[in-house]
């Protein structure tokens, strides 16, 4: 066992430092790993989600911001735990879920690097939109909610009514091959109000149209 005197050394060492290594905290307290790294359990020590996980700090220490991340010059710290749980957290959190830029502005790292990873994660869902993936919480009501704050705060047509909605949902169920132009003037015969933006933004949201051609999936 670490001698009292030497423990509260290292501590006094560690917060004027505020961030250490594994290394460095063996040597200061003259011990084992196991032992440091029983310690730091201890001390509910805080682990970097980048640089591999090498640098360790105090809750006491960290100043988290609005995210819950706290950089020390290039070291992030996250209240969350390692960077796996920390991009879920941040994702289920996020009013309109986050692309891997904004992820990257968030952490100060290169999110498209680790991004693929969260694929086939269950806690999270992706969607394509303006040829950008955004991810969002997989919680049915969540996600609706986020998908919902993003699409609708873009700079586009007027999203559809529930009673157009509708109209233009039945409309694709009897013709799923049309193209935009094709449904708009079917359902224009009857529907006047609905407008080819207002249709292409609904199936846009849903994940129904390629936006490239213009055609519907």
């Amino acid at each position: 066992m670490v001698k009292k005197e030497l423990l509260e050394k290292t501590m006094h060492n560690f917060v004027s430092a505020q961030v250490m290594t594994l290394s460095h905290l063996e040597f200061l307290l003259s011990c084992s790993q196991r032992s440091v790294q029983r310690y730091l359990s201890k001390w509910g020590s805080l682990r970097s989600y980048n640089h591999n996980g090498k640098y360790f700090s105090l809750p006491s220490i960290a100043h988290f911001n609005s995210f819950g991340i706290w950089k020390y010059n290039d070291i992030g710290f996250s209240q969350f735990g390692n960077l796996k749980e920390t991009v879920v957290q941040l994702v289920t959190l996020a009013p309109a879920g986050l692309t891997a830029s904004e992820l990257s502005e968030i952490l100060s790292v290169n999110a498209h690097s680790f991004i693929s990873q969260f694929r086939v994660d269950p806690r999270l869902k992706r969607e394509k939109w303006k040829g950008v993936l955004v991810y969002f919480c997989s919680k049915h009501d969540l996600c609706i909610a986020q998908k919902r704050e993003r699409f609708i705060n873009q700079p586009q047509a007027i999203f559809p009514s529930d009673t157009q909605a509708v109209i233009i949902l039945v409309s694709l169920l009897k013709d799923s091959k049309a193209t935009i132009e094709e449904l708009s003037k079917s359902i224009n015969k009857e529907h006047m109000s609905i407008s080819i933006a207002m249709i292409e933004r609904l199936l846009e949201y849903h994940g129904l149209l390629k936006k490239k051609d213009s055609h519907i999936l």
